[in-house]
């Protein structure tokens, strides 16, 4: 498995407007409905919007292992984790859309108005044609200095490689400018130097050269060139999609 399968889960579930949940019922037996994500982002967590008297909530009052499925097109995201009822006022207000007044006309203050949250414990990916089956404490564990995921990678045993934190920046292919670079500041990975790289603000920046690699005066100028390159802009060892080792390596920084 690489960052990119991971990245493109996380965009497939910024665009699926309903998942399918699955909780365990007075019976000790799985039962599944259909329920409308709300402002979903990443496969760390979920919400969605229900009622405290509908029958999903009061199994996981009693039960709080839940598992999500989201489905788009020929792809599948499956996660498992722990479910939370939330019933404070802020998380009530942070995630009511106006079309929930036709389910709670009592408005974001409405008792009966409430928050499934789900923690991710662990992901079964199905991705074009590629699958990928990890625990999320898998996934938080630093690996590389760039944001690779080299417990996964098939170059491990193939090449014999080390990885990057191992071989102090010299894996199987040689010296590693990015993690020379990232150990250079003293950093543990990219994502805790100030100058990680985003997305150039030019349009097609990807295209300015044929060979795929020329870093423009905006890529220069507001990011890390050498992980830039890397990340964005390699048309063969590069990510894709762009940038999904830049979203491992902030995710690393955020939960460490």
């Amino acid at each position: 498995m690489d960052v990119n399968i991971v990245e493109k889960a996380n965009q497939i579930i910024k665009t699926c407007d309903a998942v399918y949940l699955g909780v365990i019922d007075e019976n000790g037996y799985p039962n599944v409905s259909t329920v409308s994500t709300v402002k979903p982002e990443n496969i760390f967590e979920a919400y969605f919007a229900t009622g405290m008297s509908a029958n999903k909530t009061q199994r996981l009052l009693n039960d709080n292992r839940a598992s999500i499925c989201y489905r788009s097109d020929n792809n599948n995201i499956t996660l498992v984790g722990e479910a939370e009822i939330l019933t404070d006022q802020e998380t009530k207000g942070r995630y009511w859309l106006d079309w929930f007044i036709n389910h709670f006309p009592g408005g974001e203050t409405d008792p009966n108005y409430c928050i499934i949250k789900l923690t991710s414990k662990r992901a079964s990916l199905w991705i074009d044609n590629e699958s990928a089956e990890f625990t999320i404490d898998e996934l938080l564990t630093v690996q590389s200095r760039c944001g690779l995921l080299c417990s996964f990678c098939t170059y491990k045993e193939s090449q014999s490689c080390g990885g990057c934190i191992e071989t102090n920046g010299h894996p199987f292919h040689g010296e590693c400018p990015v993690a020379m670079c990232c150990q250079g500041k003293e950093h543990n990975h990219c994502g805790e130097c100030e100058n990680l790289p985003g997305k150039c603000p030019v349009e097609d920046c990807r295209k300015i050269d044929a060979n795929g690699t020329y870093l423009c005066n905006h890529c220069e100028s507001t990011s890390c060139g050498k992980l830039h390159s890397y990340s964005y802009k390699d048309p063969i060892y590069g990510d894709n999609p762009p940038g999904a080792r830049i979203v491992v390596c902030r995710m690393w920084a955020e939960r460490s």
